[in-house]
């Protein structure tokens, strides 16, 4: 594959009003459904400490089918979550995932799959 087509592959378009914004697939954090729209989390780039929130009238499975090829984990029904992203892995209440935006999600799809999947990511010592 050609330098310009994999850059590319590493971009993702949403929807704006006026046409498509392009963002870095590896800087989205999480994605979150909201009935028939999805949230996108980033980093804010003008202040690393916070976010961006990109809100697109896509259900979260329409992103799933672009962000799961990606490396992306749906650890519950309305997240979908970037595993470069996870502060902290807690067993508490079945297992929850602390993101580095704060966000505490619940795992709830096939929890010892999510937990692989994981740990494939992230070695454990």
């Amino acid at each position: 594959m050609d330098p310009i087509k994999n850059n590319l592959t590493s971009k993702i378009a949403i929807p704006i009003l006026n046409g498509f914004e392009i963002l870095n697939i590896h800087e989205i954090i999480r994605c979150e459904a909201d009935g028939n729209y999805s949230k996108i989390i980033c980093p804010d780039n003008k202040d690393p400490k916070q976010t961006e929130t990109h809100i697109v009238s896509r259900n979260l499975k329409e992103i799933c089918d672009n962000l799961l090829k990606k490396g992306f984990l749906r650890i519950h029904h309305s997240h979908l979550i970037n595993p470069i992203y996870i502060k902290k892995v807690l067993k508490t209440d079945g297992g929850i995932i602390e993101m580095v935006d704060g966000m505490k999600i619940r795992i709830t799809q096939n929890r010892e799959n999510v937990l692989h999947e994981i740990f494939d990511y992230v070695p454990k010592i």
